[in-house]
């Protein structure tokens, strides 16, 4: 068992679309269907320093209807979610 702090973002696999955006995500070994996107936005900070941050954020509607708002890194592609 690991610990991390309380809302701190975790990896996910997440499954996307052509475009980019989450088509799927995987849950406990379970794929559970994005039905809807509500939102999507950019976070593009700390570009002046070693460690720039560069984010593509979507709040989405998996179903059977449970909120999620996921990132993706970039340039490394990872997904993660926030708890």
């Amino acid at each position: 068992m690991s610990t991390r702090p309380i809302g701190t973002p975790a990896p996910v696999r997440v499954i996307a679309a052509p475009g980019g955006a989450p088509h799927a995500v995987i849950i406990d070994g379970r794929r559970r269907r994005v039905v809807a996107i509500r939102d999507d936005w950019r976070v593009q900070d700390r570009w002046w320093t070693d460690q720039p941050v560069d984010r593509h954020y979507f709040e989405v509607v998996l179903e059977p209807g449970r909120l999620m708002v996921l990132y993706r890194e970039h340039p490394s592609g990872q997904w993660l979610a926030h708890p």
